[in-house]
């Protein structure tokens, strides 16, 4: 009988030890067209790069009028949002190892060798407003800051009715193929889904069943720690540089996008037939992308070169808000023919997946041919490609109009 037992014992710790090679167990790896920046396994979002929304939890206490922003937070970089339920003890360790990560990445800072490693990223958690997550609240807050001792480094919240976060996150509709849901299905967040934000608040990587002490298979022979891939990701976020700039490629480039309207104004309307319209995104509390930056060598070009229309759009962040009105003066006083407005809830910024410093150069049919992503104008070579395009259009995007290639 013990015999028994240690071979049906051994049996099953084969079974675990032993890599699956079915491809079941392995997530495609996008079709890779340029330098991208797509770690390993993917999984889609239908708000990939797109902005989050203006996240807020106000108090369970009626008498309290204090209301938490996520905006006004994350203070100009990378986070992770965590979906969790209190109830839940594998949703209580993974907070507070998101936390740990969090701490220790920022120390790489001080460390011999690792500095390029060092990464300043803020956790958020939230609690799912069901009753059973709500009672338990308190013990996750008092696990995460008693036992492991990551207070300060774990931003947790507990979600209700009035705020409803997991259903902001959640409401948008993805594509399907079954005919009974006319073609979209209704997104549902689930507990340990992640979002990677950058310090922008656009979502550069979405991770659902993301327990940070499991891995994934990559291939049949690997398999890599979710902590990993986070790394990865926020590491390429200090450099600015994330899948939004593929994804760009794949989803705007040669193509017209839905006309857009701001202030009551369309950007068609905008155009007025000009053969090139030069269309940037700025944060108007930021003086690199305003009056010491971007948008003085842009109202300096306009001025040597009025053939293009250009119009700026501001990003709709809370800082940048409050300091708009400032930079319409700033071209008031330039009488400068840029035309700067600012953008309603990030409605546009996420239509072009775009970041602060990002140009579009768009034809007189409103098709993108060309944009480039942290653009500097007094870049000779930047200013060459403009005018290329001015000029000749682009023949990439002709080619691809006629079906043809090229």
């Amino acid at each position: 009988m013990l015999w028994l037992v240690v071979l049906f014992g051994t049996a099953i710790s084969r079974d675990v030890t032993e890599l699956p090679t079915t491809s079941s167990y392995i997530t495609p790896t996008p079709f890779i067209i340029g330098n991208y920046y797509r770690p390993y396994f993917w999984q889609d979002h239908p708000n990939l790069c797109g902005r989050l929304p203006e996240l807020k939890v106000t108090s369970a206490n009626p008498k309290s009028t204090k209301t938490w922003e996520y905006y006004k937070q994350i203070n100009d970089k990378p986070s992770m949002i965590y979906l969790a339920e209190a109830q839940c003890g594998t949703c209580q360790t993974n907070a507070a190892i998101a936390g740990q990560l969090s701490k220790q990445w920022r120390e790489y800072e001080s460390k011999r060798g690792r500095e390029n490693e060092a990464v300043d990223m803020g956790v958020f958690v939230f609690n799912r407003n069901l009753p059973a997550s709500a009672n338990k609240f308190k013990m996750m807050r008092n696990r995460i800051v008693k036992r492991f001792k990551v207070g300060p480094w774990v931003s947790l919240h507990q979600d209700n009715k009035d705020s409803g976060v997991w259903a902001a996150l959640a409401d948008y509709y993805t594509e399907t193929a079954e005919p009974s849901h006319n073609g979209t299905s209704k997104f549902r967040s689930q507990r340990n889904d992640m979002y990677l934000v950058d310090q922008w608040g656009r979502m550069v990587r979405f991770l659902r069943d993301a327990i940070l002490i499991r891995s994934r298979k990559n291939s049949a022979d690997s398999s890599l720690l979710w902590r990993n891939v986070i790394h990865d990701v926020m590491l390429a976020t200090k450099d600015r540089k994330t899948v939004c700039d593929e994804l760009q490629l794949e989803k705007l480039y040669c193509l017209v996008p839905e006309d857009w309207e701001l202030s009551g104004v369309s950007f068609r309307k905008l155009q007025k037939g000009r053969a090139l319209t030069i269309l940037v995104f700025i944060r108007a509390d930021m003086t690199e992308f305003t009056v010491e930056g971007l948008l003085r060598d842009l109202v300096d070009m306009s001025e040597k070169w009025k053939s293009p229309k250009y119009v700026v759009v501001a990003d709709s962040n809370p800082h940048s808000k409050a300091k708009f009105a400032s930079v319409d003066l700033y071209l008031q006083s330039r009488n400068s023919d840029v035309f700067l407005v600012q953008d309603e809830g990030n409605k546009v910024t996420s239509q072009y997946f775009a970041a602060p410093g990002d140009l579009f150069a768009i034809d007189s049919s409103g098709r993108i041919i060309g944009f480039l992503n942290r653009v500097n104008l007094l870049d000779p070579a930047v200013q060459g490609k403009l005018s290329n395009w001015y000029l000749t259009g682009n023949p990439e995007c002709e080619a691809f109009v006629k079906n043809e290639s090229i």
